[in-house]
């Protein structure tokens, strides 16, 4: 028997990575964190934590649940309809850019980058509102790691990343994919 996975708890923080990504600047911008009207920077100092806190959390245990998922259908006929459902779940979107290694992005290798990731650092950007400089985290994260002797580093794109793997999960979902995980009878013998 496989782990109960709770896809749907999974699908909910999904939704709410999205939001946190394209509300950050104007959620930023309101409370002009980072900006000289932020003293001792202490808007920003807790923004940064509730971004990295909140994203790397949900990131991580999103990617974990959906390699178990591949994990634990990976000897079934399923295996191969689960690769073309991964491939077509980011068409049109882009996880991320590789700036370090040889790999492409797909939902299972972002993953793996995400739960192997030893360096996890939020990407600011800034922009002017009424002639102040603010700052707010732009969606994306850069994460770096270790594959055996070679080093790897890419910038994960998290709202659409986020967006890929609720496609993904929907798409095998409506096709009863998932239907049997979990179930003990399924993986006797």
């Amino acid at each position: 028997m496989s782990h109960q996975l709770d896809l749907e708890g999974v699908l909910e923080k999904l939704v709410i990575i999205q939001h946190f990504a394209h509300g950050s600047k104007e959620y930023c911008r309101e409370r002009m964190i980072g900006s000289e009207k932020d003293q001792g920077n202490a808007e920003f100092d807790n923004y940064w934590m509730w971004a990295k806190g909140i994203i790397s959390s949900y990131i991580l245990e999103c990617s974990v649940r959906v390699r178990v998922l591949l994990d634990t259908v990976s000897d079934k006929p399923e295996a191969q309809e689960i690769t073309k459902i991964d491939t077509e779940s980011v068409l049109g979107l882009s996880l991320g850019n590789v700036v370090k290694g040889n790999f492409d992005l797909s939902i299972r290798e972002s993953c793996n980058k995400i739960i192997h990731a030893k360096k996890v650092v939020p990407v600011w950007a800034t922009a002017i509102d009424k002639g102040i400089e603010f700052q707010y985290w732009s969606g994306d994260f850069n994460l770096s790691g270790t594959k055996g002797n070679d080093e790897w580093q890419i910038t994960l794109h998290v709202a659409s990343w986020a967006k890929a793997v609720e496609r993904f999960l929907e798409r095998i979902d409506s096709i009863d994919l998932t239907f049997y995980i979990g179930q003990d009878w399924y993986y006797s013998g």
